[in-house]
């Protein structure tokens, strides 16, 4: 059994086809759990540890603990994928409450967490590819988007409103505050320096997020935490959008007004460069 054909349930490989969840998981009925997508380089995991430990917080943030300790959960899917031949592809992981009768209450039950495998194409060069097109949406989402949760319609409702605009995702406003997109992080690059919202109550800790925070300053740039307005993102020298399947990607349009000089400009061009020199580092 290929392990791209199979999936991790509860500490079982099952056949995919086969694989079964209860019509009464929570997960299924109140969208209560929490997920991870976890990159592979080179038939290797990339950044692990901070994805538990991302996992973590979000399963600690809907008070649901973890049915397995953070290292025994590492070695399982560290195992899982050296059976995989994916030499560049993502880990899909889910945890929810677990199977019971449907209440709102919380219920004494076994979690259920699985995870499974899927290959992924390869990233274009960054200076060379199109840039993303961005569309503004009003940010409608609840106020707890540092839990990385199931309950995503709000985000597949922006991300299809987008693509249906001819735009490549969508981007949320809140009272004129720029929080992150629908699936990604954003970056504005502002006379020189570098600024996202800070992660809270509208913002999602990403994983790639924090590594540009590590890697900006031995490229001497300066990364600032701190709200911006829409009328600034669409008047930035550079923007650009983050996330664990896309790397980073330049920002070519907000709704119908280009940004910056229409290319990838010099900042996003450091970052990306030094995310991927990372990458191989960690997984040659």
């Amino acid at each position: 059994m290929s392990t791209t054909d199979s999936l991790w349930i509860n500490g079982e490989i099952v056949p995919l086809s086969e694989a079964r969840v209860s019509i009464e998981d929570r997960g299924f009925q109140f969208a209560d759990g929490v997920y991870e997508v976890i990159r592979i380089y080179n038939g290797k995991l990339f950044a692990l540890d901070a994805h538990l430990r991302r996992l973590e917080n979000s399963a600690a943030g809907i008070q649901l603990p973890l049915p397995v300790n953070a290292a025994s959960l590492k070695s399982e899917i560290s195992k899982f994928v050296s059976r995989a031949a994916i030499p560049d592809g993502m880990i899909y992981l889910q945890l929810t409450r677990g199977v019971a009768p449907r209440n709102h209450a919380f219920p004494d039950c076994k979690p259920t967490l699985l995870f499974y495998a899927r290959t992924l194409p390869p990233l274009p060069d960054q200076p060379a590819a199109e840039g993303v097109k961005l569309l503004s949406v009003p940010d409608e989402r609840w106020k707890r988007c540092w839990i990385k949760s199931i309950a995503l319609l709000p985000n597949v409702l922006a991300k299809n409103q987008a693509l249906a605009a001819g735009a490549d995702e969508a981007v949320f406003v809140e009272n004129d505050v720029v929080t992150e997109c629908s699936a990604s992080n954003l970056f504005a690059v502002i006379d020189g320096r570098l600024f996202t919202h800070p992660v809270g109550p509208k913002v999602l800790p990403g994983i790639t997020r924090a590594l540009l925070f590590e890697l900006a300053p031995s490229l001497a740039i300066s990364a600032i935490e701190q709200p911006f307005g829409e009328s600034e993102a669409i008047a930035a020298d550079e923007l650009f959008i983050t996330s664990t399947t896309r790397e980073i990607s330049w920002v070519a349009q907000w709704n119908d007004r280009p940004i910056g000089q229409k290319q990838c400009g010099p900042i996003t061009k450091k970052l990306y460069a030094a995310l991927r020199d990372r990458v191989r580092s960690q997984t040659a």
